[in-house]
C-alpha cells in the first residue's frame, strides 16, 4: 500500500488497473478515470458544505472508498453527501449527452452513477439505504435490511454479469464489478 498524506493506494488498484489495460481498456480508462474523479469530487465538496472532516481517501481494487468524519451529521445531510457522487454522474451523464454530444463520456458517466446507486453496501446506493432505515426505524433494523436487500442485488448482478460473459463473451468487467460486491456480502451473511 502507498500513502502520501490523506491519500492512501492499495495494490488491488494497480492489479485491477493493469487488468484493464492488458483486456485492452485504455481507450476508455481515460473517460471512466474522469467520470470517477467527478464522482468523488462530487462527495469531497458535499462533506465539505456539511462541515465534515475527511480523515483518507482510499483507492481499492473496487474503487474509492472516502472516510469521513460524519458522526455529527444528522442523517438527511449525510444521505445527500453520500448520493452528491452519483448525482454528479447523473448530472454529467444528461449535460455531455444533451449539450456536447460527447456520448462515450456521458455513458460513462451513467454507468458510474448508475452503479453505485444499487443498494448494496459497499456502493452508495447501499449506504443511503442504511442512512435512511437507520433514520426512519433503528441502525440494528437498517443492518438485517442492508445485508438482505444488498446480498439479493450483489447475486442478482453476478447472476446477470455471468450470462453476458457466457453468452455473449461480453461483461467480464461487469462480472469482476459484481463478484465485488458479491464476496463482501458472503462474508456478511
Amino acid at each position: 500500500m502507498w500513502k502520501s498524506g490523506k491519500l492512501e493506494i492499495g495494490w488491488g488498484a494497480g492489479v485491477m488497473l493493469a487488468l484493464a489495460l492488458l483486456a485492452g481498456a485504455g481507450g476508455v480508462l481515460p473517460l471512466v478515470g474522469l467520470a470517477a474523479l467527478c464522482h468523488e469530487l462530487g462527495h469531497l465538496l458535499a462533506l465539505r458544505l456539511a462541515g465534515a472532516e475527511v480523515e483518507r481517501l482510499r483507492l481499492t481494487a473496487f474503487g474509492a472508498e472516502i472516510l469521513a468524519d460524519t458522526r455529527f451529521l444528522p442523517y438527511p445531510r449525510e444521505i445527500l453527501c453520500t448520493l452528491a457522487g452519483p448525482a454528479v454522474n447523473l448530472a454529467l451523464a444528461l449535460i455531455l449527452s444533451r449539450m456536447a454530444g460527447d456520448y462515450i463520456l456521458a455513458g460513462a458517466n451513467l454507468l458510474l452513477g448508475g452503479f453505485n446507486l444499487l443498494p448494496i453496501p459497499s456502493l452508495d446506493g447501499g449506504r443511503a439505504l442504511y442512512l435512511l432505515v437507520s433514520w426512519l426505524m433503528d441502525p440494528a433494523a437498517a443492518d438485517l435490511a442492508c445485508r438482505r436487500v444488498g446480498l439479493a442485488c450483489a447475486l442478482a448482478l453476478t447472476a446477470a454479469a455471468l450470462v453476458l460473459t457466457l453468452r455473449h463473451q461480453a461483461g467480464l468487467f461487469l462480472l469482476l464489478a459484481a463478484l465485488g460486491t458479491l464476496l463482501p456480502q458472503l462474508r456478511r451473511n
